[in-house]
């Protein structure tokens, strides 16, 4: 089974879901699949909207396989995170509207993914969104943190990213981290109205108001990208980085006891 599937909704809107594990987490091929589709999409001038979406049901997506920057040397660490920042800003300039239908528990990277969608659609209940970089150790890029801040304010982005806390779906629409909130049975079907309703949308609008929406981070994205990659790289690498991961590989021992 392919770790995403590509399914068209007519020609105008494609729908990427992510299935690459029990809980959606990415490795170094699951971030290097997904950067190239996103490549490849791009270039599809019948395309008006992308909605990501999730095959499992407890999980959108729960960020970083952890065995992925753990016991790793310095120079697979880097790699790791070039490719890593490099997919999320890939995604974040996607040239048409996207949406993320966030049916389960949305985390880390994968929160990062979700806030990078032009809308956020998320089930009402069973479900929780958080970037729990602080729990694990780590810091945060500067980018994400920006659009966060933009979102969100910045005391709800300081709250969240300072305490690394897990909301839930109506305090996350509340602070305005999502947009919409509806039923399990009824929200991948709300998410795809939606999207037909950006279908209708011309080339030039479609892709014209993407661009004035984000040429404004552009510059940032440019000045800060090797900044960001070396100090995330370097918090990874450090012990208490280190033993984050550990941590969460631990918690998926059969033996391990909560």
């Amino acid at each position: 089974m392919s770790i995403f599937a590509e399914i068209f909704h007519g020609e105008r809107i494609l729908e990427i879901r992510m299935q690459t594990n029990e809980k959606n987490t990415f490795d170094l091929n699951a971030f290097t699949t997904f950067e190239g589709l996103l490549k490849k999409h791009a270039q599809n001038e019948n395309l008006r909207a992308l909605l990501l979406t999730s095959a499992q049901t407890q999980f959108f997506s729960n960020g970083i396989e952890p065995s992925f920057m753990y016991g790793k040397s310095d120079a697979e660490i880097k790699e790791a995170v070039t490719v890593l920042i490099g997919t999320v800003s890939e995604y974040f300039l996607f040239p048409i509207p996207t949406i993320s239908i966030i049916n389960g528990h949305c985390m880390a990277a994968g929160a990062v993914f979700a806030l990078f969608s032009d809308y956020r659609y998320m089930v009402d209940k069973g479900a929780r969104i958080g970037f729990s970089e602080a729990i694990v150790g780590l810091n945060f890029p500067s980018v994400p943190t920006m659009v966060l801040k933009d979102l969100v304010g910045y005391k709800n982005a300081r709250d969240l990213l300072y305490t690394g806390k897990q909301i839930k779906s109506p305090e996350a629409k509340e602070i305005g981290l999502v947009d919409e909130l509806f039923p399990a049975e009824s929200l991948f079907s709300e998410g795809l109205k939606f999207a037909g309703s950006l279908a209708k949308l011309t080339y030039n609008s479609s892709r014209g108001m993407k661009t004035a929406l984000r040429d404004f981070y552009r510059p940032v994205l440019s000045k800060v990208f090797e900044q960001d990659i070396e100090h995330f790289a370097r918090t990874i690498q450090t012990k208490d980085g280190q033993e984050g991961f550990l941590s969460l590989i631990e918690k998926r021992r059969p033996d391990f006891i909560t």
